[in-house]
């Protein structure tokens, strides 16, 4: 899959291991109205977790990131190259800045509808990338 949004249906989205600060919240509904780039990531278990995503850029970015053996059983993907990687986003820490989380990318198997929220361990990836400006 390219840098392009993942089309989204009416079908969950399955976290297995859920997402950081919600293990609880296991299936999430992926809003996205086919405009721009940025979709709502919707908890269907815990209704306050919501996450802006958008999709990984190889242009500013380089490559997306792999996955391990393990991480790939874990949403039935044959492949790390199988996956569509979205980043969090996040208007709120920061006055200027859109700010996204490169430190924990999201790996989604859309065929599967199975996903997987991957904390990475390079020391030097931002929590707070400046991805964009904030809106007027």
């Amino acid at each position: 899959m390219n840098d392009s949004m993942p089309q989204a249906d009416d079908r969950a989205i399955h976290f297995p291991q859920g997402i950081a600060g919600f293990s609880d919240a296991h299936d999430f509904g992926l809003i996205y109205e086919g405009v721009g780039d940025i979709a709502c990531l919707q908890s269907i278990d815990q209704p306050e977790a919501a996450f802006l995503l958008t999709p990984w850029n190889e242009s500013r970015l380089g490559p997306r990131p792999g996955l391990n053996q393990e991480q790939c059983q874990c949403i039935d993907a044959d492949t790390s190259t199988d996956v569509a990687w979205m980043l969090v986003l996040n208007p709120f820490a920061d006055s200027q800045w859109v700010t996204a989380n490169l430190k924990a990318p999201i790996a989604i198997n859309m065929e599967k509808r199975i996903a997987l929220q991957c904390i990475r361990p390079e020391p030097e990836l931002p929590l707070r990338y400046h991805w964009m400006p904030q809106p007027a």
